[in-house]
Order: structure tokens, then C-alpha cells, then sequence
């Protein structure tokens, strides 16, 4: 499973609710998903496309973020699609749940020693996924992060010139944090607050301030295809 704090909505842990039941928004750490981690997966994935003689998707870039609740007795159930992105991605995604049931190494996630269900995550990439593959070949592993240039540090920095702290006054340091995603040509899309500091006008203004840099950042990539990717960014302002 996929481990960098950043990878986009992969960075929350929590429980949610879906079909009566509770269920973990993702595995807790150190536990695999699947019998023998993502390399299995993806040998299995390999060998089943073989099996039923599948054919591969025209579009070479196409890719898919597969999303699956394994339950405790290991059964499974494919997560619904934003209908965006299934127009989007039709073919991968035919493709992973044709493959994915008949796939039997789903491992349920255990908590205080109980099995229980949770949501896991892989990278479907078809064309990777024909033929011969790579040894050990796990995507999640040549994952290359968004960045900014010059680093968050220096995106930290346009921030604080987009906004007017004149207009505040507090006491001590103001915390917030903002969540964002950086989509396939590197604009910061789906902006929104995800910690308050406690004053909404002052939580707007540093939102707007966001929303007006242009600068772009570089996309992720995943096997050289460029790929939305959401961050999770703690900010800190010192007043007087």
C-alpha cells in the first residue's frame, strides 16, 4: 500500500460510513491488502488478463485508481465511480473488475486482533499490465510527487505575499491547514479548508489568496503518465 502522507485522498485516515457497516478509509499501517503486497497483486493481475484472453485499451496514457472494500470474510466490493471519471477511464476500469473478481488473495485489515473491512487501493495502468511484466513491477514505486518549484517552502512563501496579515490581529500563532489537489497539467484544483484557525474571515482570505496563484506546479507522474495528486498543507502565521 501506498505510504507517502501526500498521495492524493490517501492521506486522511478515519472511518467511514457505507452499507450499514464501518468501515476503514484505508489499512492501517504495515498491513498488505492482498496475499504477497502489490507485487502479487499485480502478478496475479497479469496472469488473470492472460487467462481470459483481455485486450488492452487504445489509449497507452489511460490509467485507474482501483478502489475495493475487502470485508472480513475477504470478499470484496468495487467503490462507485465519479461519473467524470469513469467516462474517462471506461476501459481501465472494465478491466479491473473483470480482472479483480476473480482474484483471490484479498487479505481483510485487523484491528486490536479483529478483522475488519477497509478500502484498498491500486494503480491500474493497461498497457503495463499485458505481456510480460517486469520483475517486481509495483507502479506505486516509480511514483514521482507534485512539486512546486523551489519547494513547499517557497509555495508557503507566495501564499503569505497573496494575503494582507495587516488586516489581523491575534495574540499567538495562527494554525490552519488547507487540503488541494494538483491536477494532470499542474493547476491547484479542489481547494478547500481542512482545519480552521477559528475565524472564517481570516480562513476566506487565505483560501482566495491560494486560489490566486497561477503559477503551476509540476504534475505527478506514475509510470511516466501525468496523474492528479492531493496534498494535505499545514500552514502557520505569527501576527503581531
Amino acid at each position: 500500500m501506498m505510504r507517502n502522507q501526500f498521495i492524493f485522498f490517501m492521506a486522511l485516515l478515519g472511518w467511514c460510513t457505507a452499507t450499514q457497516a464501518q468501515i476503514l478509509e484505508t489499512y492501517p499501517e504495515g498491513q498488505e491488502s492482498y496475499k504477497g503486497g502489490n507485487i502479487q497483486f499485480y502478478k496475479d493481475f497479469n496472469r488473470i488478463l492472460k487467462e481470459q484472453n483481455a485486450q488492452p485499451c487504445s489509449d497507452t496514457k489511460e490509467y485507474h485508481v482501483f478502489k475495493v472494500v475487502v470485508y472480513p470474510d475477504s470478499t470484496i466490493k468495487y467503490l462507485k465511480v465519479d461519473e467524470d471519471i469513469a467516462n474517462k477511464q471506461k476501459c481501465a476500469i472494465e478491466l479491473s473488475r473483470q480482472t479483480a473478481k476473480y482474484m483471490k488473495g484479498w487479505k481483510p485489515a485487523e484491528v486490536n486482533g479483529e478483522k475488519v473491512a477497509a478500502v484498498a487501493r491500486f494503480w491500474i495502468i493497461p498497457h503495463e499490465l499485458f505481456g510480460d511484466l517486469p520483475k517486481n513491477y509495483d507502479p506505486e514505486a516509480h511514483l514521482k510527487i507534485a512539486s512546486f518549484d523551489g519547494g513547499m517552502n517557497n509555495f508557503r512563501a507566495l501564499v503569505v505575499r497573496n494575503i494582507d496579515l495587516t488586516r489581523f490581529k491575534f495574540d499567538s500563532t495562527v494554525r490552519l491547514e488547507v487540503v488541494f489537489v494538483i491536477d494532470r497539467e499542474g493547476n491547484i484544483t479542489e481547494l478547500e479548508l481542512a482545519q480552521s484557525s477559528g475565524l472564517k474571515e481570516f480562513d476566506d482570505m487565505v483560501l482566495a489568496g491560494i486560489s490566486r496563484i497561477r503559477k503551476k506546479w509540476k504534475p505527478a507522474h506514475i509510470s511516466n503518465i501525468p496523474v492528479p495528486f492531493k496534498f494535505r498543507l499545514p500552514l502557520v502565521f505569527a501576527t503581531r
